[in-house]
């Protein structure tokens, strides 16, 4: 059953209850492969699930990404969401529900916020606004007047020093403080190495550390490959996603049910191993990887996204808690699947408190996963582009302690 869209099917009383699901005391406890399974005793809560529409204000918003290029501002209550190819940014007045203003930033000459492609945008604390590009990071003080350009660089950044033909994604996360960029770092060609780690700046001292992972070779085994010569190449790995903090990154992928926690101003890492009551840990990787023509890409494709999916963790700034949502195929057919939606919390020491299918009615109404999520006020929003419109599912977690 999929997720009405609608204020009135969808009260605001309407209750969900999550039964707690009793864990035993693992906290910190070794595993035989070395990382750390956290998980406890868990927490009971219920939820609501609604709708929240955004007045675009007769204008058209450039949903065409996803928002992946935003920022939502929990200090001013704005949602800053800008158009890559013309520099225009839209901010929304989230309390308000509606379209506050238009900025058109330049796109050429000294003052100009692109440089080949616009991949993201930071608002810090202070209102200064970063504007990461494809391979350099743009800064505009709170004034709005551009005070840096810096290319990820070994140039531009000291420290180490990036090997011959690695370079550094330009869609990387900036942290609240404007302090640190953090990105992945690798070989980007088809035939390349791939990626290697994790590129940590330091934006204030204009200096870099590397760090090498070697998780991305876990992921090969679940890639999908079309032959040369079509699409290039056409290929379809699993994504691996970061999530910035003031203190920390947490690494994961979108195929295996753990995370490593990296220090930011250390640098030193650990890695969390967690338990799915509903899910199975890993993506079991029963479709066929290499496809003979296009058409049976897509085919092995749609296979390959009805297993275990994990998306990528948001930070409830207030609770201090990391949310993920995951999904799963449980029913229909290849061609007509039918998906189940569940929600892992995470306390601020990393350890599982808490793990819920969401129930059929409230199945999320999305192709895939979310293609973005932000808590506002302690709410979880997830962007939904609703016939070309600008709307959010909003879950409101209720805590017994609350």
């Amino acid at each position: 059953m999929s997720l009405v869209l609608s204020e009135s099917n969808l009260p605001m009383n309407k209750l969900r209850l999550l039964a707690p699901i009793i864990l035993a005391v693992l906290a910190s406890c070794g595993t035989k492969d070395g990382a750390e399974n956290t998980q406890v005793e868990s927490i009971s809560f219920s939820y609501q699930i609604d709708t929240v529409y955004i007045d675009a204000k007769d204008e058209f918003l450039f949903l065409n990404m996803g928002l992946y290029i935003s920022d939502y501002d929990p200090k001013t209550d704005l949602l800053y969401n800008l158009n890559p190819q013309t520099s225009r940014m839209e901010v929304i007045d989230m309390k308000k529900g509606e379209l506050l203003e238009i900025i058109q930033y330049d796109q050429d000459g000294p003052n100009s916020v692109k440089e080949m492609f616009t991949s993201g945008t930071k608002i810090t604390d202070s209102g200064e606004k970063w504007f990461t590009d494809y391979r350099s990071i743009i800064h505009l003080n709170a004034a709005g007047e551009k005070v840096g350009q810096f290319r990820l660089s070994n140039a531009s950044f000291s420290g180490d020093t990036l090997p011959d033909k690695m370079e550094i994604d330009g869609m990387g996360k900036i942290n609240r403080s404007g302090k640190y960029f953090v990105s992945h770092y690798g070989d980007y060609l088809l035939d390349g190495e791939g990626l290697q780690g994790l590129a940590i700046l330091d934006l204030e001292q204009l200096s870099k550390r590397l760090i090498k992972l070697d998780v991305f070779q876990s992921l090969e085994k679940y890639e999908l490959s079309s032959p040369d010569g079509e699409r290039a190449g056409a290929r379809a790995g699993e994504r691996s996603f970061i999530t910035l903090t003031e203190t920390e990154i947490l690494h994961s992928n979108s195929a295996h049910n753990r995370l490593l926690s990296l220090n930011l101003e250390s640098g030193e890492y650990r890695e969390i191993k967690l338990a799915s009551e509903f899910l199975p840990d890993e993506k079991p990787g029963l479709y066929p990887k290499k496809a003979n023509s296009l058409e049976q890409f897509d085919e092995f494709h749609t296979l390959k996204k009805q297993e275990v999916t994990f998306g990528p963790w948001s930070h409830d700034d207030e609770r201090g808690y990391f949310w993920r949502i995951s999904r799963e195929r449980n029913g229909g057919s290849a061609a007509d699947p039918i998906f189940s939606f569940f929600i892992t919390v995470l306390d601020s020491g990393l350890n599982q408190i808490a793990e819920t299918e969401l129930d059929e009615g409230d199945a999320l109404p999305f192709e895939g996963l979310p293609s973005l999520s932000f808590f506002r006020k302690g709410d979880l929003y997830m962007f939904l582009n609703l016939e070309d419109e600008l709307a959010f599912v909003r879950l409101k977690p209720n805590f017994k302690d609350e």
